[in-house]
C-alpha cells in the first residue's frame, strides 16, 4: 500500500499517537461524541456515545481550522469496540473521507492511537498537495486526544 495513496482510490492521511493509557480509557474519550468540542480543535459533535452503532449519523461542525466552518455529518461505518471506529462524511460527488481510527494496546499498558483519512471523489485528487500540512493537523489531533485521555486517567491505571 502506497503511503500517498492508500489502497489506490484516493490520496490518504494518517498520524499515530501513543497515549499513556489503556485501550478502554482512550476509547471512553473517543466515542463521548458530545464532549469533542472540549478538547478537539477543530471538530464539534453533537452525539452521545450509546450512538456509536453502525448506521448512526452524527452531525458536527468543523471551525478553527484552515478550511472555512461548516457543518458535517459523519455516518458510522464500522465499529469493533474498544479497538476501531470508521466513519464517512462529504459525498463521491466532491470528496467524500473514510476516517478510521485504531487503538492498539502496548505491552507497556499504553495505547497506539492511529488516526487515519482515506480520500476519494471527484476532487480528491486536488488534496494531495495538502497532505503534508494535514499530517500536521491530524498529528495535532492526536495530540490534543492524548492530552485530554490522560487528564482523565488516574496515575497509575495500566502504564508502567
Amino acid at each position: 500500500m502506497n503511503a500517498e495513496t492508500g489502497t489506490g482510490e484516493g490520496p490518504v492521511v494518517t498520524a499515530v499517537t501513543r497515549i499513556s493509557a489503556p485501550v478502554e480509557d482512550v476509547w471512553r474519550v473517543l466515542v463521548a461524541f458530545d464532549q469533542y468540542a472540549q478538547w478537539h480543535p477543530v471538530l464539534s459533535l453533537d452525539a452521545k456515545p450509546e450512538q456509536v452503532v453502525v448506521g448512526a449519523e452524527i452531525p458536527g461542525r468543523v471551525a478553527g481550522g484552515d478550511a472555512p466552518e461548516q457543518d458535517v455529518t459523519m455516518r458510522i461505518v464500522e465499529v469493533e469496540a474498544p479497538r476501531r471506529l470508521v466513519w464517512e462524511g462529504g459525498s463521491l460527488a466532491a470528496i467524500l473521507g473514510r476516517h478510521s481510527f485504531v487503538l492498539t494496546p502496548q505491552p507497556d499498558g499504553t495505547t497506539e492511537f492511529t488516526d487515519s483519512e482515506e480520500f476519494s471523489g471527484a476532487a480528491a485528487a486536488e488534496l494531495i498537495p495538502a497532505l503534508g500540512r494535514l499530517r500536521k493537523e491530524y498529528a495535532r489531533y492526536g495530540a490534543a486526544l492524548h492530552e485530554r485521555v490522560e487528564a482523565l486517567t488516574p496515575p497509575g491505571s495500566g502504564t508502567g
